[in-house]
């Protein structure tokens, strides 16, 4: 991959989207796999609607940084589900 998952947002101060970027931070870094999957539905739901909220603006350093952080949520995503024990 080369590129760690803070790298995809790290273009767009926090302070100027902090909603969903303080979600997708939330689920970027948490340490308990069994909280993940909320925090990443939780996340995505907020980027989800800042990406609608942006589409009638030209933000796109925003949109950019948006899909970044979605794409971010699905490796995390595929990555906890390869670690999840064997039952």
């Amino acid at each position: 991959m080369g590129h760690s998952m803070a790298d995809f947002s790290k273009d767009v101060p926090s302070d100027n989207f902090p909603a969903w970027k303080q979600l997708y931070e939330a689920a970027v870094l948490e340490p308990d796999n069994s909280k993940l999957p909320g925090r990443i539905a939780k996340a995505r739901c907020a980027i989800y609607d800042r990406a609608e909220e942006t589409l009638t603006s030209s933000l796109l350093a925003e949109r950019r940084a948006l899909n970044n952080a979605l794409h971010a949520l699905q490796i995390l995503e595929q990555l906890a589900g390869r670690e999840k024990p064997a039952a």
